[in-house]
């Protein structure tokens, strides 16, 4: 996860580092500032990634989705082996380790400048030249240190100068302070020591840097209008340079190659290119930025980091939540076949919902009755539960309550048994219930018929909603699904008297069904060229799928 995101930040930074470089030249086409330019890409370049990051930790809103034939789906987490899982792990830990190692180191280099600057300052003699209080030193400068005072610094050898080549160099320092040049300075250092592994960030401050002495060269140049003389200025304290005494100090000199940009700049002449440079340069920046804008980390559309289980008393955990699932102890007794249903000939079956606490009993107050094919078949369970004993679920080496949802079948040829737990693991997906006719032997009301009945059988209208998946299920990720049963009418309605449930993995499920189905229009069935009511089965499946 790490990983991609860094990658995701990386390809951002080069994207604004390519649209600063457009908007740059559309700006020195038309003889305007350009550091806030180079600003702004550092500061996108940090907060657009640790924006997505944010908005990927934050839960999402979800749109209602129209799906064919009333199945609710949600995109799944993506299955990873065990060993990959490892692997990704321990590469995300390694590059975090580096990450704060290489930030570490550059935070440190930054305070030793400090306390550097703030010792070397104390040999600063203060003086006034030519009505500007400054600092005078013994090698350092000229340039604007600090941040609260951001004062000007001489070396001695500029004293020697003429009062017209001393005024360019305090008006050169008196810019820097005007425009806090010093505070993007130091914003651009802290930005490449937050993300120092990403190589656009170090660009970006260099190429800050040169703007900033640039706008400034341009705002002294219109108060001395003097180009040669302003150039061999800069060439003399070049040739007696001496060592910056910060990082975020802004200087009259720069390195070599900056140094001739900066004097090439000074030139007056007009490009022919210059409209074309300005109009092609905001082209670009746009493209690029858009671009950027239809980027994603994979992390970012993938599943949510789960926060760490705080495993309390009262708690209760569905199965995928528990590092040991409760299982059923050997030696347990099935309910009791009922006497009535048996001499009758009738199966069954009931699906229950409960909670194992942490001694391994049942719950009895936590009892759900999910599905039931008889009243007697549900009795006899309900006399069983307090007698079956399981192994309750482990959470970090603690015994914890775990909701537990069970098939108890009853079949003539095997008698009645335990069946397995219903599985609550969203890796294992419940059969999709499977619409069917209604016997024939059930007894309808009068004007109702069934599909075999008709000429022309219901249909759903193209465009009903399904029904909204739960939301503490959907957080469960528990998947389920309801079959009902009920009567369209001939006006293509469904009849909410005759709503039943003739199988529902959980109630929220129900209820979500039971909300919805009023809204459904059906093309009604006909039979002899008229409409006609009819009895319809229909599955309604809440799955969490691709």
């Amino acid at each position: 996860m790490i990983a991609s995101w860094m990658l995701y930040a990386a390809l951002v930074g080069i994207l604004m580092t390519v649209a600063a470089t457009a908007l740059d030249r559309a700006a020195v086409a038309r003889r305007r500032p350009t550091r806030m330019i180079w600003a702004a890409a550092l500061a996108l370049s940090i907060a657009w990634p640790v924006d997505r990051g944010i908005a990927r930790m934050t839960p999402e809103r979800v749109s209602p989705v129209r799906l064919m034939p009333f199945a609710i789906t949600v995109q799944s987490p993506a299955v990873t082996s065990h060993a990959s899982a490892l692997s990704r792990a321990a590469i995300d830990r390694a590059l975090l380790f580096a990450w704060c190692g290489l930030s570490a180191l550059l935070i440190l280099r930054l305070v030793r400048g400090l306390v550097t600057l703030r010792r070397t300052s104390t040999t600063w003699t203060p003086a006034e030249i030519d009505g500007t209080r400054v600092r005078v030193s013994s090698n350092v400068g000229p340039a604007l240190v600090g941040l609260r005072s951001m004062e000007v610094v001489l070396p001695e050898w500029i004293l020697s100068l003429d009062q017209p080549l001393r005024a360019i160099v305090l008006r050169h320092e008196e810019e820097h302070r005007s425009a806090r040049d010093p505070y993007l300075l130091f914003g651009a250092t802290v930005a490449v020591a937050l993300m120092p592994w990403n190589l656009a960030l170090w660009l970006q401050a260099k190429r800050l840097r040169l703007a900033i002495e640039l706008d400034c060269d341009a705002r002294v140049l219109r108060a001395h209008p003097s180009t040669e003389r302003y150039g061999l200025l800069m060439l003399t304290i070049a040739q007696r340079r001496s060592v910056a005494p910060t990082l975020f100090a802004p200087m009259l000199t720069e390195p070599t190659t900056q140094l001739e940009r900066r004097i090439i700049a000074m030139r007056t002449g007009t490009r022919r290119l210059a409209r074309v440079t300005v109009y092609g340069g905001s082209v670009i920046a746009l493209g690029v930025l858009a671009f950027a804008c239809s980027l994603q980390s994979d992390t970012s559309t993938g599943p949510k980091p789960a926060r760490p289980l705080r495993v309390t008393d009262n708690q209760n955990f569905f199965e995928f939540q528990v590092e040991k699932v409760a299982e059923l102890a050997p030696g347990n007794a099935a309910p009791r076949y009922p006497d009535l249903l048996r001499s009758a000939n009738v199966e069954g079956e009931v699906l229950a919902q409960f909670v194992v606490d942490t001694t391994g009993h049942v719950d009895m107050s936590s009892l759900k009755v999910l599905k039931t094919t008889h009243d007697l078949f549900t009795n006899s369970v309900k006399q069983s539960l307090p007698d079956i004993k399981f192994s309750p679920a482990l959470v970090g080496g603690r015994k914890v309550k775990q909701l537990v949802q069970m098939t108890f079948p009853f079949s003539l040829s095997q008698g009645a048994s335990i069946g397995p737990a219903v599985q609550l693991n969203p890796r294992n997906k419940p059969a999709v219930a499977r619409g069917s006719l209604a016997k024939p032997e059930t007894k309808l009301p009068p004007g109702v018929y069934f599909e075999y009945q008709v000429e022309k059988a219901v249909s759903p209208v193209p465009g009903n909603r399904g029904p909204r998946y739960p939301d503490i299920l959907r957080t469960a990720n528990v998947e389920g699904s309801v079959l009902a049963q009920f009567i369209v009418d001939e006006n293509g309605m469904a009849d909410s008297t005759s709503f039943t449930v003739l199988r529902s993995t959980h109630d929220l499920f129900t209820n979500a069904v039971l909300g919805t189905i009023t809204s459904f229009r059906f093309n009604p069935a006909e039979l002899g060229g008229r409409r006609v009511k009819q009895l319809v089965q229909m599955p309604f499946q809440f799955s969490l799928s691709k």
